[in-house]
């Protein structure tokens, strides 16, 4: 079978990527994957032609694979052949030796915790290697909640404090338009309410450091978005302040918030912040990197 992309993962992990597989072939990338494709006569030439014969090798990582060695093995060959490899991790596991040396320049997507959009970035990456860009990217709802579940954080939830948070966002949002959006309008265009969102970080490592490439979504953005100030603040383990970025919200070009180069290689967390000129919070919210 001709294929675009060849799924690698462990066995345990089969349902994710049964599901990334899924999500894949509803956006038109003809997908190799072993729970389906592995011919019983030769398995393991056949899963070397299948690597070989990909465009494109994507690496479903979680605690599971931490060496197991067909894994290491299939990710090998895909490197030997100078394949592109995508790492999408379900957890937090850090990459064993063996394969760090690999992945250490590949692209890396987590997850969680927010695994829609993480699963959007994995198809449209795969989709630009392939030389088919897309925007209009297809997610099955069922495939995004298996991935959902395997977020190491959610049976630390509950759901009565869920509702309990939610109450209270939804409360203070409310008292934040009724007493200080309406009355001052200054974050209003005639589109509607100007806010910013981050979608996505990328994190390249270099010798010392990374540097972090932050993507995010502008809503109504008014023609003085110089009176808009971008704060950025990142976090090691400890949540103390390692770097901080402030600019105005005209810098905001084709998608990217902010690039640069960090010499920290124990970034966290990333805190942004979107103010006018009174200081007076629009957008804020906390990326978890879940390195």
């Amino acid at each position: 079978m001709s294929h675009d992309v060849f799924i690698c993962y462990d066995e345990e992990d089969k349902d994710c990527a049964e599901a990334i597989c899924r999500i894949f072939e509803e956006n038109n990338i003809k997908t190799w994957i072993r729970s389906r494709d592995v011919s019983s006569k030769d398995a393991a030439r056949n899963l070397t032609e299948a690597i070989r014969n990909s465009k494109c090798f994507v690496l479903v990582y979680s605690k599971n694979g931490k060496n197991t060695n067909y894994i290491i093995n299939e990710t090998d060959i895909a490197f030997s052949k100078e394949i592109p490899i995508i790492l999408f991790k379900l957890d937090e596991t850090s990459i064993p030796k063996d394969l760090e040396f690999i992945l250490i320049s590949k692209k890396k997507i987590v997850a969680y915790p927010h695994s829609k959009r993480q699963l959007k970035t994995l198809v449209k990456e795969t989709s630009d290697i392939l030389d088919r860009p897309t925007d209009d990217i297809k997610l099955d709802s069922n495939s995004v909640k298996t991935i959902e579940r395997s977020n190491p954080k959610r049976k630390e939830n509950n759901i009565k404090k869920a509702i309990g948070a939610a109450a209270l966002i939804a409360a203070v949002l409310i008292l934040i338009y009724l007493f200080v959006i309406v009355p001052t309008g200054q974050n209003i265009t005639d589109s509607g309410v100007f806010s910013m969102d981050v979608t996505h970080v990328e994190v390249d490592e270099l010798a010392k450091g990374n540097k972090y490439t932050i993507y995010g979504e502008s809503y109504n953005l008014p023609s003085d978005s110089d009176r808009y100030f971008m704060n950025l603040q990142f976090f090691d383990d400890k949540d103390n302040v390692v770097y901080e970025v402030n600019s105005t919200a005209d810098e905001f070009k084709s998608g990217i918030i902010w690039s640069g180069d960090i010499n920290k290689g124990d970034i966290k967390h990333i805190g942004f912040k979107l103010t006018d000129m009174d200081n007076k919070i629009l957008s804020q919210e906390d990326y978890n990197l879940g390195l």
